[in-house]
């Protein structure tokens, strides 16, 4: 990053709403500021930096902050269920949590953890962030590529997210693969439209400023406006699209997205979720002829992408989903059944090696050691390798992939990663609720949704269940249909028979 900043000096770092600029120079300086200040307040090398992060330019300044004083920073959602935010700060353990105006939820959670929580809006801090020397702090001497980097939280089978650790190494590995796959340029212009505790905004953030190109941030509130969402995305000259599918969707159903606008988008990459080839096509027809659509597909504990696909017009003749195509260039993949590698035609579940494969989970052995075991087909040294839980189809050409599904109940809804487990469990703390099955379904349109099955000793409101999953969960885990019903179907095993429950649907 001082390298970079000392290279691109002047030119935009971030492009703001409102056309106001951040340079390179400008956030460097910041950083080696505000790295002080932390210091200063207890932030030591190897400890945890929390970020309730509202796309400013100081939080922005607050992750790079972090990583030249060696400690990891974690990005969180403020708007989290008290039970969900409470964990990820015990998980996380931070030593300090900045943001501004942060709400009674944080600073209660920093309290009882022990975190010092510090507001960017506070006036003695201000003062001391202007007194801060801009120089380069002597920790960054001491870190090195197996330090981490962030933690970002992603849905846990049990009920409580987990803690993906991502190192230095890592991150560095994806920005260079990143330059090199998309052919970044120092004038291009990425948009942020990606939530920071989202695992997709690393694409944005470390693809932007670790290639000398410009960061767009866009807000919660302009996200939620598409008319403004398009006019902020146009007035930044953006060249780099990255979002969910279903902002794509969304905005192409709506007529916000047509081919007369974005005329500097020169990629539209998507990921997170599948795209229905139905509504790709949409797409491709509008913009196939002058930009890049490129689908891409990765696991938050392998530093958010693994493979990019240049979405062709003979990808799009059948239906389904695009294929992940070949793992990328910095990785190495093998596709295993029941600890054997899989032959080219068959499924297996896909397991990633390489230089960006995360540490493991914060803080959390036992899931680490099931998720990042020791690849059997290696005999020579010990090498590790995550596990994706997904299963893919080895093409005939013993590289192509294409995704199959999930080998346990994880689905992939409005890009977040969410066991279906942990929705369950949240169902099954409410009174009166005696089990509940939940399952991801496509509408006729393609559209995917959660509905939650949910057997009842009497007759509930489904105001009162939604108020109830609104303590537990965020607003992206709250299914969309709740069907109540007095028992649910059972299979030969004893168990909740879901695909009866999805053919009754």
């Amino acid at each position: 990053m001082s390298v970079l900043a000392a290279k691109m000096g002047e030119r935009p770092a971030l492009k703001l709403s409102g056309g106001e600029a951040v340079s390179y120079k400008e956030l460097d300086s910041q950083s080696n500021r505000l790295a002080k200040v932390l210091r200063n307040s207890g932030l030591r090398y190897r400890d945890v930096l929390g970020i309730v992060h509202d796309k400013s330019s100081i939080c922005y300044a607050a992750m790079i902050a972090a990583l030249k004083l060696g400690a990891a920073y974690v990005n969180i959602d403020d708007q989290n269920p008290a039970p969900r935010l409470t964990h990820i700060f015990e998980s996380a353990r931070p030593k300090i949590v900045i943001g501004r105006d942060l709400n009674e939820s944080v600073r209660f959670c920093a309290s009882s953890c022990g975190a010092l929580p510090i507001d960017v809006s506070d006036v003695a801090f201000q003062k001391e962030l202007g007194q801060s020397e801009d120089s380069e702090v002597s920790e960054m001497e001491l870190v090195t590529g197996e330090d981490p980097a962030y933690i970002m939280y992603t849905s846990g089978s049990t009920g409580v997210p987990k803690g993906a650790l991502i190192s230095h190494a890592n991150v560095l590995n994806f920005g260079a693969w990143v330059g090199s796959r998309f052919g970044i340029r120092s004038d291009d212009v990425f948009t942020n439209l990606n939530p920071m505790y989202f695992d997709n905004s690393v694409f944005d953030f470390y693809g932007a400023l670790l290639n000398g190109a410009a960061l767009a941030p866009v807000t919660r509130k302009t996200l939620a406006n598409g008319s403004e969402l398009m006019h902020q995305i146009e007035e930044a000259s953006c060249s780099v699209w990255f979002s969910v599918p279903s902002l794509l969707i969304y905005l192409m159903t709506m007529k916000l997205l047509q081919p007369n606008r974005l005329a500097t988008v020169r990629s539209f990459v998507f990921g997170g979720e599948g795209y229905p080839k139905a509504e790709l096509r949409k797409l491709y027809a509008a913009f196939g002829s002058r930009s890049r659509l490129i689908n891409v597909y990765g696991p938050t504990e392998c530093t958010c992408i693994c493979s990019a696909w240049d979405v062709r017009r003979e990808d799009l003749v059948d239906e389904g989903l695009v294929t992940l195509g070949p793992i990328a260039e910095n990785f190495s993949a093998i596709v295993l059944d029941d600890g054997r590698e899989v032959p080219s035609g068959s499924v297996g579940e896909l397991c990633l090696l390489g230089p960006q494969v995360g540490l493991g989970y914060a803080n959390d052995s036992e899931r680490t050691s099931i998720a990042f075991p020791l690849n059997p087909l290696n005999v020579r040294w010990p090498e590790r390798m995550y596990r994706t839980g997904d299963l893919v189809r080895l093409g005939d050409d013993g590289r192509r992939l294409d995704f199959i599904g999930r080998k346990d109940n994880q689905i992939k809804h409005m890009g977040y990663r969410i066991e279906l487990e942990e929705i369950e469990a949240a169902l099954n703390r409410i009174g009166g609720v005696l089990q509940s099955a939940v399952v991801h379904k496509s509408s006729k349109q393609g559209q995917k949704m959660i509905v939650a099955y949910v057997a009842v000793d009497a007759p509930l409101d489904e105001a009162y269940l939604r108020e109830q999953m609104e303590q537990l969960l965020p607003a992206y885990m709250i299914p969309q249909r709740f069907d109540m019903r007095a028992s649910l179907p059972k299979n030969a095993n004893g168990k909740i028979d879901k695909i009866a429950l999805l053919d009754a649907m």
